[in-house]
């Protein structure tokens, strides 16, 4: 509860110590990571299921709003609340194939089953533009005000954002989130123990779609252009390290890790050519030798200060 009121009270201050509208939008970037991490920890960290195909969630709520807002005129809100429900469809629609598959045969159908998705928004060309990519889309709009600034984007995502980490908070200490944890701990014992898993694996991929959907409408609305070579393998790698490093199961994780992988290349620019070896192999040691994530390095740490001497 602390760490996460002083990240908080950290990320409304932030926006004082920033230098330049670039330092702004890396920040833009990382709260609508910080979103999408969050939705694919339910999946990844609750619900122990590997899907390789959240990208393209992602990408369909970019273009729904987009598409919505710019074709047809339509309120940021109402493009926004498509977005999530079209993504939460889609989401529960992946679910049902992968009820009758598990393990490494799931990660390839949702890796499929993205690239699939990815192509046909490359190939709908009248509608999505193609690989030309979408322009002209508009900055975010609530009853009547238009969120120019860069600032103003910001707390608006932030907004979003504690949103999001509230109810994926609430839901842990849930008997919904109890199921995914017992489901991702041993399948058959919640099994035995009443739970019933296919309906919880349906939930969770409906929830997780539903986090990719809003976040992608926000970096639609927030980029003001979208194309398919963005919502690539590649990100989807980023996004599994997010969890994976911030720590997996833990609601603040997926915040840490989406915040260090958004900075890190950031800082490593310095060594030119070489960031991305540099920038993997960090990945590669916090993987290797912190299994439990930043967070569980931390909590381990604190029950050591804590325990009696």
């Amino acid at each position: 509860m602390r760490i996460g009121a002083g990240l908080l009270l950290l990320a409304v201050l932030l926006p004082l110590f920033i230098g330049n509208n670039y330092q702004l939008g890396i920040a833009h970037q990382a709260l609508i990571l910080i979103l999408l991490a969050s939705g694919y920890n339910l999946l990844l960290g609750f619900t122990g299921l590997v899907s390789f195909g959240h990208i393209a969630l992602f990408a369909i709520g970019a273009y729904t709003s987009a598409i919505l807002v710019v074709s047809y005129g339509l309120p940021f809100a109402v493009g926004l609340l498509a977005a999530a429900l079209l993504t939460g469809v889609a989401g529960v629609l992946i679910a049902i194939p992968a009820l009758r598959i598990k393990g490494h045969y799931l990660t390839l159908l949702t890796l499929a089953l993205g690239e699939v998705i990815r192509l046909a928004i490359r190939g709908m060309e009248s509608l999505t533009h193609g690989a030309a990519g979408f322009t002209g889309i508009p900055r975010p709009s609530v009853l009547g005000f238009t969120f120019r600034s860069g600032t103003e984007l910001y707390y608006l995502l932030l907004a979003c954002v504690v949103l999001g980490v509230l109810f994926i908070a609430r839901l842990e200490r849930s008997r919904f989130g109890r199921a995914f944890k017992a489901i991702r701990d041993g399948e058959t014992a919640a099994e035995v123990c009443g739970v019933d898993t296919a309906a919880m694996k349906v939930l969770a991929f409906g929830l997780s779609a539903v986090f990719a959907g809003v976040a992608g409408g926000l970096y639609a609305h927030t980029m003001r252009f979208i194309s398919p070579e963005f919502f690539s393998l590649s990100l989807t790698i980023t996004l599994l390290a997010m969890v994976l490093i911030g720590g997996r199961g833990t609601v603040l994780g997926p915040v840490v890790g989406a915040v260090l992988l958004t900075v890190l290349p950031e800082w490593l620019r310095f060594v030119k050519d070489y960031y991305l070896i540099v920038f993997g192999l960090a990945i590669w040691a916090c993987t290797m030798f912190l299994p439990q994530g930043l967070m569980g390095l931390a909590a381990s740490v604190v029950a050591r200060v804590r325990r009696p001497a």
